[in-house]
């Protein structure tokens, strides 16, 4: 399972909330979580998304440098027994969302919606919105 994170505590929150509702989750679900920095405004492109483990074997100015909500949502899930790993990556987030789905094979994606106007309800968010419409593989949208 794929859970993107970004730095909004209470979408991070009602995501991990999500993924501990789920059936047999401690034995049966393996989460990667992901975050993506958008570090500047023509990184817009898909191509060159470099993806690199940033939890496990990493020194802590690595680990440091991503928001609190990646370590609030790897301690959650750790405490609660289930299975997580760090993955981070500088580029468009949708794109680098979609393509890291792929790669790992991801059964199910974990989005979290902004709050939002009854009409930006509609559309999600333009990463999450993105998502919904590039990937193939079951998008779970929760609400923050």
């Amino acid at each position: 399972m794929l859970v993107p994170i970004d730095e909004e505590r209470t979408r991070v929150e009602a995501q991990i909330d999500a993924v501990l509702d789920l059936p047999n989750v401690t034995d049966d679900v393996a989460v990667e979580l992901f975050h993506v920095r958008k570090e500047l405004e023509f990184t817009d492109s898909d191509e060159d998304v470099e993806i690199g483990k940033v939890r496990n074997d990493l020194d802590e100015a690595a680990i440091e440098k991503l928001p609190e909500t990646v370590s609030l949502a790897h301690d959650e899930l750790a405490s609660a027994g289930v299975d997580a790993t760090v993955h981070s990556a500088t580029g468009n987030p949708a794109a680098a969302i979609v393509d890291v789905a792929q790669r790992f094979d991801a059964d199910e994606l974990i989005v979290g919606a902004r709050g939002q106007s009854p009409v930006g309800k509609v559309l999600f968010g333009s990463v999450a919105q993105s998502v919904i419409l590039d990937t193939d593989r079951p998008v779970k949208v929760v609400p923050s």
